[in-house]
């Protein structure tokens, strides 16, 4: 198609608008009422795709083929890897005639962990197991946004059930944990689909490298609060001992919470000046931990109960260092985003 020049016009007080060019509109058999995907390209123009168009990709299958004696680790790393590939269509099949009862487990432990993963065909010797995930309604950005708030919720209760004596939260945090861990996986599956579809990726995200680091960065900080949640659970005695220091544990979560919110908004505004503040917060936050351990190291006396507290100390320290990556990398990812003029008369370091 040739190149056609458009002039923009005005439509309302704020908004510009273009006309689409009709061949192109005729040959993508585009309609009033259709949705598209505008992306923007690193060099700052835009790309527009119907979304009927990225549902017309070509569907990509993988048969995994074992025996009786292949080992269940073995068997759901592979699937766990076909699936983050990108992979619609996956068919384990057994040269044995059929699939042994722990291979059957296996995958149905798997499936139950990755989102839209589904089986569609079922024989003693062979299952089909097919990805129900539309990559248009699941933007990488959005994914890490949830992930934000999930783990803002694990803080949350893992505080209420402390602080308020609701001890069964413990188990919520754990439960928080499981989908925490399927939207980083599915946050993967989403990023290595862009690397190797860019010119028809529905993410729009030119940083993937980045992404994936926040997204792990965040995943590791719902394992830690995870695993402090399972230290409290093995004793009522240190649930009972952390009641007496509650105000430097609410302080904390707070702090916390206050931080994952201001991230969340830098994922929106990329603005230097706010993501530097929040720098500074995540900076703050380690040297107020350093100072509540040298509070409880003094209050219990280097016991078994201060080696529990500390234990959950370093797992929430382990957060404070994952929010401050997530910080520095938004940092690099506003300067990406301004291109070749940056205005930092406004950030004070």
């Amino acid at each position: 198609m040739s190149t056609i020049t458009r002039r923009v016009q005005r439509f309302g007080k704020s908004t510009l608008m273009v006309s689409l060019p009709a061949e192109w509109v005729r040959q993508v058999n585009l309609k009033p009422g259709d949705e598209v995907l505008i992306e923007v390209i690193d060099n700052m123009s835009i790309r527009i795709t119907p979304l009927s168009m990225l549902s017309k990709l070509p569907e990509k299958k993988v048969k995994v083929i074992i025996s009786r004696t292949s080992s269940e680790e073995t068997l759901t790393r592979c699937l766990y890897a076909t699936y983050i590939l990108g992979y619609d269509k996956i068919i384990v099949e057994s040269k044995d005639g059929y699939l042994s009862e722990y291979q059957l487990k296996s995958i149905r432990h798997l499936i139950r962990n990755l989102i839209g993963l589904e089986i569609v065909e079922y024989t003693p010797n062979k299952i089909t197991m097919q990805v129900f995930v539309d990559p248009t309604r699941y933007p990488v950005a959005e994914l890490l946004k949830r992930m934000c708030n999930l783990l803002k919720f694990m803080i949350e209760h893992f505080a209420t059930a402390v602080i308020d004596g609701q001890h069964y939260l413990l188990h919520e945090v754990e439960e928080l944990e499981n989908e925490m861990d399927r939207l980083y996986t599915l946050v993967v599956r989403q990023l290595l689909l862009l690397a190797h579809v860019p010119h028809k990726s529905p993410l729009g995200l030119p940083l993937i490298t980045e992404y994936r680091i926040i997204a792990k960065s965040l995943e590791d900080s719902g394992v830690a609060i995870g695993q402090a949640a399972i230290i409290l659970k093995s004793s009522s005695t240190i649930l009972r001992e952390l009641v007496a220091i509650k105000d430097l544990l609410r302080e904390l979560t707070d702090t916390i919470s206050l931080i994952i919110d201001r991230t969340l908004i830098a994922f929106d505004k990329l603005d230097l000046v706010l993501i530097n503040e929040l720098i500074s917060h995540t900076n703050e936050l380690q040297k107020h931990i350093t100072r509540y351990d040298m509070i409880i190291s003094r209050k219990f006396e280097h016991n078994e109960i201060y080696t529990a507290i500390r234990g959950i100390l370093d797992r929430f320290r382990i957060v404070s260092r994952n929010l401050r990556t997530i910080a520095e990398i938004e940092f690099d990812v506003a300067i990406k985003m301004l291109g070749e003029s940056i205005d930092i008369s406004k950030v004070i370091f």
